[in-house]
């Protein structure tokens, strides 16, 4: 048991330890991610447009048709991982255009389905390799519907956020008999929330600057699949023998309502046999009396 507990103990600190590193690393890594949002110095002169220093978003969006959506998608996939980019979005899906079913056999159909697939994908790119990646789509198109290139220049809204946070900080707000404590703190978290929101902006535009962002939509022309399928009028049609069974028993189940319904009327059965027998009994004796009379 001793001697596991000398073997587990500097395996404890050299965690202990590894951990610290990371964490302090990690602080390290966040203090200069701000600092670099909160700059005004450049490496460069941002007087010229070409300048490396200005902080430019690029942008691509492309619609076009290809022969195959997932050999092209797969591709495209490909191509982005090999550019250390990420794939933000990628869906494919089949658009259903017509479907139509036609005679196949006695008992199946053959069912004929229209439909055009169609893929949508958002890819971020490291800024150079926007030109090849969009090269590589294009290369396998058949037909380009329409492709659109920007660069935006985020330097001045860059600047802008940097140099309101770096200015002068303004005197502590003391309470005042004119302005309570609340105030006083309710103005500081109103001014802690709006340098915050500048710092995120600029990191915003920094990761814009760095990773383009790439819109695709490609599809594909109509294609056709074809399955057989049993077809249910045959299949839930009766048999010629149980429709006889079926016709007979529906007869002998009138027949006998009937009946019951003649039973359940009785009464008026028995007044219309006694009318219809003094009626005729009455027109016997007015016939004889005209006998006699002529």
């Amino acid at each position: 048991m001793r001697f596991s507990l000398c073997y587990m103990a500097p395996m404890a600190l050299l965690a202990i330890s590894c951990s610290a590193g990371t964490s302090s690393y990690s602080e390290a890594a966040d203090t200069t991610t701000i600092a670099v949002a909160d700059s005004t110095t450049f490496s460069n002169d941002i007087t010229s447009l070409n300048s490396p220093s200005r902080k430019r978003v690029r942008t691509a969006d492309v619609r076009c048709r290809v022969s195959n959506v997932f050999n092209t998608v797969s591709a495209l996939e490909h191509v982005v991982a090999g550019v250390d980019g990420i794939i933000a979005e990628s869906n494919m899906q089949n658009y259903e255009v017509t479907v139509k079913d036609v005679p196949y056999a006695t008992d199946s159909l053959r069912r004929i389905q229209l439909y055009t697939p169609v893929a949508t994908m958002t890819l971020r790119v490291p800024a150079a390799h926007l030109d090849s990646v969009v090269h590589t789509l294009t290369s396998m198109a058949t037909f380009i519907e329409f492709r659109t290139l920007k660069d935006e220049d985020k330097t001045l809204s860059y600047l802008s956020n940097s140099m309101k946070n770096d200015g002068p900080k303004s005197p502590a707000v003391k309470p005042t008999p004119f302005t309570n404590t609340v105030e006083a703190d309710a103005y500081r978290d109103e001014k802690h929330v709006t340098e915050t929101d500048r710092k995120i902006a600029n990191m915003a535009i920094l990761d814009d600057v760095h990773y383009a962002t790439f819109t695709v939509q490609v599809f594909q022309p109509q294609m056709a699949d074809q399955q057989v399928i049993v077809n249910p009028e045959r299949i839930t049609r009766t048999g010629f023998g149980t429709q006889i069974r079926m016709a007979l028993r529906t007869g002998l189940e009138s027949i006998g309502a009937l009946f019951i319904l003649l039973i359940a009327c009785w009464p008026y059965l028995l007044l219309l046999a006694l009318g219809f027998y003094f009626y005729h009994k009455g027109l016997r004796k007015v016939l004889r009396k005209k006998l006699t009379t002529l």
